[in-house]
C-alpha cells in the first residue's frame, strides 16, 4: 500500500470519526432537549395536579360552611370525620399552648407565647394577663 493510499484512509477514517462525534454530540443536546422538556411538563402537571386538590378542598370547606349540618346525606360522613379531626387539632393546639405557656392570638387565634406584647403572625397587640385579685367578701368596711 502507498503512502497516498495510507493519507486517503487515515483522512476518511478522520472524517468518519468526525460524523461520528458529531452524531453523538447532536443526540446528545436532542436527548438533553427532550429531558428538560419532559421535566418542565412534568413540573407543570404536578403544580396543576396541586391547584386542583387545593381547589377541591376550597370547594368542601365551602359546601361546609355554607350547609353544614343541613348538608345531603351522602356528605356526612365526610362532615363527622371533619368535626372530629377540627377537635382533635384544638385539643393538640390546647396542649402545646400549655407546654409553651402560650395563649392565642385574639385576633388571628395562632398561638403566641406569654409575655410578648405583638403578635409575631398578625402584628395585633396582645393584652398582658391581669393577675387575680383576691376579694375578701367576709370583713364588713
Amino acid at each position: 500500500m502507498s503512502m497516498e493510499d495510507w493519507k486517503e484512509k487515515i483522512t476518511k477514517l478522520g472524517s468518519d470519526v468526525k460524523d461520528s462525534a458529531g452524531k453523538l454530540t447532536k443526540n446528545a443536546v436532542d436527548s438533553s432537549k427532550k429531558m428538560a422538556e419532559k421535566v418542565k411538563l412534568q413540573n407543570t402537571i404536578r403544580r396543576t395536579e396541586a391547584k386542583l386538590d387545593e381547589t377541591y378542598c376550597a370547594i368542601g370547606k365551602k359546601y361546609e360552611e355554607v350547609y353544614g349540618s343541613k348538608s345531603l346525606p351522602e356528605f356526612s360522613n365526610f362532615l363527622a370525620e371533619i368535626a372530629d379531626l377540627k377537635a382533635q387539632i384544638a385539643i393538640a393546639k390546647a396542649d402545646l399552648s400549655n407546654l409553651d405557656n402560650a395563649s392565642a392570638c385574639p385576633n388571628c387565634k395562632k398561638y403566641v407565647t406569654e409575655h410578648q406584647k405583638f403578635c409575631p403572625y398578625c402584628g395585633a397587640r396582645l393584652v398582658e394577663p391581669v393577675e387575680a385579685v383576691v376579694v375578701d367578701t367576709d370583713s364588713e368596711e
